[in-house]
């Protein structure tokens, strides 16, 4: 019998071309808003996902015993080795950082003066449930998604109004 760590991992590995970033969260409510509308983060996309290869199960079941307490909804973000690699040279060419590259809106700076992005909904693979071992995909993930080619990168983060 499969560990859900194993399971997630078998299932990833029917997307072998992508590179994989996992977010675990509690409400069912926001696993539909970013599969819908993109997933936000502050910073660095490492802050607020973890990185795992599929063809190291066990990777993955590190990762749900690690991230246990943020919910019973993990996110998948799926970004294609071709995509990745042109949203790098996109930040090498522009002299920004990556996620100035991915991100779909405009960044802003939060509350604690930290940038804040949002990786398009195309890059949503899907959730996994953790209680059911099911994996939902998302229909609005598409591989050929490469923001790079949408539009350049902002250099400049906006502080939002505060009134």
């Amino acid at each position: 019998m499969k560990n859900k760590g194993e399971i997630l991992a078998t299932i990833l590995n029917d997307f072998k071309e992508c590179y994989f970033f996992l977010h675990n969260t509690r409400e069912f409510s926001i696993v539909e808003k970013i599969m819908d509308e993109g997933f936000i983060f502050e910073s660095q996309l490492p802050h607020s996902t973890d990185r795992v290869n599929p063809n190291e199960p066990i990777e993955i079941t590190y990762f749900f015993f690690q991230r246990k307490d943020y919910g019973l909804y993990t996110i998948v973000i799926a970004v294609p080795k071709a995509t990745y690699d042109s949203y790098s040279d996109a930040s090498n060419k522009y002299d920004t950082g990556m996620e100035e590259v991915m991100t779909i809106t405009a960044p802003y700076l939060d509350e604690n003066d930290e940038p804040v992005y949002t990786i398009s909904p195309k890059h949503i693979l899907g959730y996994f449930n953790i209680r059911t071992s099911e994996f939902f995909r998302n229909i609005n993930w598409d591989p050929q998604f490469d923001n790079s080619l949408v539009k350049p990168p902002s250099k400049k983060t906006v502080k939002p109004d505060r009134q």
